[in-house]
């Protein structure tokens, strides 16, 4: 079965012949990737190990920021005979199922269902089915998996399912009343993409923040009111001369959705409504200071604590989401009430291409996917 996978130094040289390596430049670190072919797993459906997994064959998978860490993590403290196998979400068919299971049958298209902090069934840990989504063949707990309608074809679901557990589960506990008005931040990375899609389905004012004005109009077609490109040195939104006006004529967001509280937590405190909340679910430096590069300047108290006290501010942690989260997305999507920005699709050996511009191009606009042929 194959891997799409990065490459320990020597690892390349224990591939057989006409195995095709490649290196990818990411953050100026060049990174060996491959097709690495591995045996298959074996699957008895009676052996009560398996009595409630399920086997699967992937068809497509994509990558997250969380990749790149992980990416990293294998350049710099990976065996060197080595190779790490890459991927977050996926796009499965089902090739067999344990004795007792009845939610999928062979043949049904399935994604990795993220539930976390919780676990739907016995035996499944919660979070993340797998890091390595783009391994072939695996085999999965029924509970770590949902069923693909047929309207979602592959390319869709293999980027679909972190993003859209996580951004339903913000919007669930912002709990924005009509008429509200959120703040995205970072409005053209994958999180992002997906909240303000997602939030076409309730009745609030989008606006959002990005250092380029690249994709204004297809952010303002997808509903965003207001683009605002913003320097990333500005040390506080309020001040910021387009921005700040902006907040004060709204009288503050009663809400905000970030992706990366170290590039904004406390900057957007000074533009956020009395008693307005902020919801986040992750950071940006994940692996600069393993690269060689300066650490962010990182979130700083800077009276953020105070300003939270004196406005009533609600600043809430957000992992992922539950079962409902993307079983509500996946109804969406299939009402035609939620889309999904794609950028491309690579097959055919392209992973270096793939890695590329799913990390590099700054034309991209939504998420890569890879699909086996």
């Amino acid at each position: 079965m194959r891997n799409i996978a990065i490459l320990g130094q020597k690892a390349r040289q224990m591939l057989p012949p006409g195995a095709r390596v490649d290196t990818v430049v990411l953050d100026d670190v060049p990174v060996a990737c491959g097709i690495v072919e591995t045996p298959e797993p074996e699957f008895a459906p009676d052996q009560p190990d398996n009595e409630s997994r399920v086997l699967v064959r992937v068809r497509a998978f994509s990558l997250n920021y969380r990749d790149k860490n992980r990416i990293f993590s294998m350049v710099f403290n990976g065996v060197e005979e080595g190779f790490y196998v890459v991927g977050s979400e996926f796009v499965a068919e089902v090739l067999a199922v344990g004795s007792k299971v009845t939610e999928f049958a062979p043949g049904d298209r399935v994604m990795g269902d993220n539930d976390y902090p919780g676990s739907n069934g016995n035996g499944a840990a919660p979070g993340i089915p797998t890091n390595h989504a783009s391994r072939e063949i695996q085999i999965f707990h029924k509970a770590k998996l949902l069923k693909v309608p047929e309207a979602m074809p592959d390319h869709v679901a293999a980027a679909f399912s972190i993003g859209a557990q996580t951004t339903y589960s913000m919007i669930r506990k912002l709990q924005m009343p009509d008429g509200a008005n959120v703040l995205v931040t970072s409005a053209k990375s994958n999180t992002s993409l997906f909240a303000i899609n997602a939030l076409k389905n309730h009745r609030v004012n989008v606006y959002a923040t990005s250092t380029s004005d690249r994709f204004e109009p297809k952010l303002k077609q997808m509903g965003v009111e207001q683009l605002v490109v913003v320097d990333a040195l500005c040390p506080r939104f309020l001040e910021h001369p387009a921005l700040g006006p902006v907040a004060k004529r709204l009288d503050g967001f009663n809400g905000v959705i970030d992706p990366y509280f170290d590039l904004h937590l406390p900057r957007v405190l000074g533009v956020m409504a009395m008693g307005g909340k902020y919801v986040t679910c992750g950071m940006y430096d994940q692996y600069l200071e393993m690269i060689g590069k300066a650490p962010l300047r990182g979130y700083k108290n800077d009276g953020a604590l105070i300003a939270i006290m004196m406005k009533n501010l609600h600043i809430i942690g957000n992992c992922i989401g539950l079962t409902s989260d993307l079983q509500r997305a996946v109804q969406d999507f299939t009402a035609g009430s939620l889309d999904v920005a794609v950028d491309s699709v690579f097959s055919s050996g392209q992973v270096a291409e793939f890695l590329d511009r799913t990390f590099n191009a700054r034309d991209r606009f939504g998420k890569v996917v890879y699909r086996y042929d």
